[in-house]
C-alpha cells in the first residue's frame, strides 16, 4: 500500500513541476492561457494513460504500481476537466463567456483518452465518461452559432438515440441477453436533458424533439419485462408529440372556435387508434407487448378521442362536415365491432352501446346542421314514427348471424322511440303518439312480456289528452276516464296480479280504477245526476256479468250515493214531498221488521248463499 502512495506522490511531484514551468514559462515555455491550460490538462491526462499502457506491458512489480498510481491521477485530472468544461459550457449559454476552438480540442482529447482507456473493457464508469464528453461536446460545437437551448435540446436527442441504436448494436454483436445498465441509463439521460432545456419552448418542430424523447423511451423500455412503464411512457409520448405538433398548427389558426380543435384533436387520437390496429403484427415484435396490452392501448386513444367528440357535439362547430362525421363514424365502426362475439372482448354488449351512444350524437350533429336542421323541423312531429321503424329493424335482424349478441340491439330497440319522444316533447302529433304505442304493442307481443302494454297506456292517454286539448274538451272527466281504465286494464291483463295470493292486491287496483271514475262524477257532477248514474249502472252491470266484487261496490255506492243526494236535493226543493217520501219509508221499515221474525231462516240463508257467491267472485 506504501507503494502505490510512494509512487502516486512521484507522479504528483512531476505533475506539479510541469505546471510550475509552464506557469511561470522557464527554458522559453510560453505563459498559458484558461483555454491553453485546458487542453495542456487533457494532454496531460491522455499522456498518464499512454505511460500507463506503457508500463503495464512492461509487467514488472514497480511498473505495475505507477500504472496504477497513473491512472489515478488520470481520473482524478478527467473528472476536474470535465467538471471545468461543464462549468465553461453552461456559462456560454448564459451569455457570459465565449467558446472558443480550444474547448472543442481539450474535449475531443479526453474523449481519446478516455476511449483508449476503456478500449476492450465493459466498464460502465467509462461509458458515462464517454457520454459526458459527448454531451460537452456537442454544446461546445453548437456554442459557436445562437446560444439556443432548443439546439442543444435536439443535439441530446440525437445523442440519446444514437447511444440507444449503439446499445442495440452492442448487444447483436456479442449476442448478450442483457446490457450494462449504463447503455440503459445514459440514452433516458439524455432524453431528460432535452426535455429540461426545451420547456421554455413552444414551435413547429418541438413536436418532434418530443417523439424524439418518446422513441428513446420506447426503445430503452422494450428491453426488459422491468423497463415496462417505461415503455408505455414512451408510447404515451407518441401521442403527445402528435397533439403538440396539432396544438402548434391550431395555435397559428385564428378566430377558431372550441368545438372545432375538440374535433381536430379527437380526429387525431382516432387516427392514432386506427394505427395501432394496423400495425399491430409489427408492433407486437417490436415493441415486446401481448395483442391484448396493444389493444388496451388502441382502447384509451379510443375512450379520449370519444370523450373529446362528445363534448364538442354539445359546442358550436364550424370544421368541415365531413371532417366530423369521418370521426364520428370511425369512433362508431371501431366501438361496434369490438361488440362482436368473436372480438375476444369480455364485454360485447358495453361495446354496442357506446357505438350506439355516438351514433345519436352524431345524429344530434346533423339535426344542428342547415340542411339537416330544415329537414328535422318538418319531420319533428314525425320523428317518434320514424324511430319506430328504425326501432323495429333493429328488433328483428338476426343480429347473431351478423356476428353480434341479440341483446343489445333488441334493448335499444325498446328505448329508443321513447328517447325520441322524450326529445321531442309536446310538438308531437297525436297519430306519432298512437304509432309508437301500437310498436310497444307488437314488442309486447313478440317479446311475451305484457307489460310493455303499460307504456302503450301511457301513449294512449298522452295522445287522449293531447287530442281533447285541441278540440277545447274542459270537462275533467273526459282526462280522468282514461287514466281510470288504465288501471283498470292492468288490473286485468298482469300476469303478477293473476296469481291467487295477489288477489286483494288485484281488487284493490280494481275498486281504486273504477272509484276515480265514479268517484269523480260523485264529486263533481251531482248538478246532472245522469251521470253518475249511467256509470253506476254501467259498473253495477259490469260487476254483475263479470262477477267482479269491486265493479259492483263501487257501482251500488255510486248509485246509492247519487240517490240518496238527489232526493234529499228533492226534498228540499219540494217540502211536501218529504213527508211522503217519510210516510213510505216508515212503511217499508215497519214491513220489514214484520216480516223478519218470521222469515229469520229464509234470509239468514240467503245472506248466506250471497256472501259464499261472492267470494267465489272475483
Amino acid at each position: 500500500m506504501n507503494s502505490y502512495l510512494y509512487a502516486g506522490t512521484i507522479i504528483g511531484f512531476g505533475l506539479s513541476f510541469l505546471t510550475a514551468l509552464l506557469w511561470e514559462g522557464v527554458f522559453g515555455l510560453i505563459q498559458l492561457t484558461i483555454s491553453g491550460w485546458f487542453v495542456v490538462t487533457a494532454l496531460t491526462i491522455l499522456s498518464l494513460w499512454l505511460w500507463r499502457g506503457v508500463l503495464l506491458r512492461k509487467g514488472t512489480e514497480l511498473a505495475i504500481i505507477y500504472a496504477a498510481a497513473s491512472d489515478k491521477w488520470a481520473i482524478a485530472l478527467c473528472t476536474i476537466e470535465l467538471s471545468a468544461l461543464t462549468l465553461h459550457a453552461s456559462l456560454i449559454y448564459q451569455g457570459i463567456l465565449k467558446t472558443e476552438y480550444f474547448y472543442v480540442v481539450t474535449t475531443a482529447i479526453i474523449l481519446g483518452a478516455i476511449l483508449y482507456r476503456s478500449w476492450g473493457q465493459s466498464k460502465e464508469a467509462a461509458f458515462y465518461g464517454i457520454g459526458w464528453c459527448l454531451e460537452l461536446l456537442t454544446a461546445e460545437i453548437l456554442g459557436f452559432g445562437e446560444h439556443s437551448m432548443m439546439r442543444i435540446a435536439i443535439g441530446n436527442i440525437i445523442l440519446g438515440l444514437t447511444t440507444q441504436l449503439f446499445g442495440e448494436w452492442w448487444r447483436r454483436k456479442h449476442q448478450l441477453q442483457t446490457l450494462p445498465n449504463s447503455f440503459h441509463i445514459l440514452p433516458l439521460i439524455y432524453g431528460a436533458f432535452s426535455v429540461i432545456f426545451r420547456l421554455n419552448n413552444f414551435a413547429n418542430f418541438t413536436g418532434f424533439c418530443s417523439l424524439g424523447v418518446a422513441l428513446i423511451l420506447i426503445g430503452v423500455g422494450r428491453r426488459r419485462e422491468a423497463f415496462k412503464p417505461l415503455l408505455y411512457f414512451g408510447i404515451i409520448g407518441v401521442s403527445i408529440s402528435a397533439y403538440e405538433l396539432l396544438f402548434y398548427q391550431m395555435s397559428l389558426s385564428s378566430g377558431g372556435v372550441l368545438g372545432d380543435g375538440l374535433i381536430a384533436m379527437s380526429a387525431l387520437g382516432t387516427s392514432i387508434m386506427y394505427a395501432y390496429r394496423i400495425l399491430t403484427p409489427w408492433l407486437i415484435s417490436y415493441l415486446c407487448l401481448t395483442p391484448r396490452e396493444l389493444k388496451n392501448i388502441a382502447h384509451l386513444h379510443w375512450c379520449w378521442s370519444s370523450i373529446l367528440f362528445l363534448f364538442a357535439m354539445t359546442l358550436p362547430v364550424q370544421i368541415n362536415s365531413s371532417i366530423v362525421l369521418g370521426t364520428g363514424l370511425f369512433l362508431v365502426r371501431y366501438a361496434i365491432w369490438q361488440g362482436r362475439e368473436n372480438s375476444e372482448e369480455t364485454n360485447q354488449d358495453i361495446w354496442v352501446y357506446l357505438g350506439l351512444i355516438e351514433v345519436g350524437m352524431i345524429g344530434i350533429y346533423l339535426q344542428n346542421l342547415p340542411i339537416g336542421r330544415l329537414i328535422f323541423e318538418q319531420l319533428l312531429p314525425w320523428q317518434g314514427a320514424i324511430s319506430c321503424l328504425f326501432a323495429y329493424f333493429l328488433y328483428i335482424l338476426p343480429w347473431q348471424r351478423f356476428g353480434w349478441s341479440q341483446t343489445p340491439w333488441q334493448r335499444t330497440a325498446y328505448v329508443l322511440p321513447l328517447i325520441i319522444l322524450g326529445t321531442t316533447g309536446l310538438q308531437t302529433y297525436p297519430i306519432t303518439l298512437v304509432i309508437v304505442a301500437a310498436y310497444y304493442v307488437f314488442l309486447a307481443k313478440a317479446a311475451t312480456q305484457i307489460r310493455l302494454t303499460y307504456i302503450s297506456l301511457i301513449l294512449i292517454d298522452w295522445a287522449l289528452f293531447t287530442w281533447f286539448n285541441d278540440l277545447n274538451f274542459r270537462d275533467s272527466l273526459w282526462y280522468v276516464t282514461p287514466i281510470g281504465l288504465s288501471l283498470l286494464y292492468i288490473a286485468e291483463v298482469d300476469e303478477q296480479l293473476k296469481l291467487s295470493t295477489a288477489k286483494p292486491l288485484r281488487h284493490s287496483l280494481r275498486m281504486l280504477g273504477s272509484g276515480l271514475i265514479c268517484g269523480w262524477t260523485i264529486l263533481f257532477y251531482q248538478n246532472l245526476p245522469f251521470i253518475p248514474g249511467i256509470f253506476s249502472l254501467i259498473s253495477i252491470f259490469a260487476g254483475l256479468g263479470l262477477k267482479i266484487r269491486a265493479f259492483l261496490y263501487v257501482g251500488t255506492g255510486t248509485f246509492l250515493i247519487t240517490s240518496i243526494y238527489q232526493l234529499v236535493i228533492f226534498s228540499l226543493s219540494y217540502s211536501f214531498l218529504k213527508w211522503i217520501v217519510g210516510l213510505l219509508v216508515g212503511i217499508l221499515l215497519i214491513y220489514i221488521a214484520a216480516n223478519f221474525e218470521t222469515r229469520r231462516t229464509q234470509i239468514t240463508a240467503l245472506l248466506r248463499n250471497i256472501s259464499d257467491e261472492f267470494a267465489n267472485w272475483d
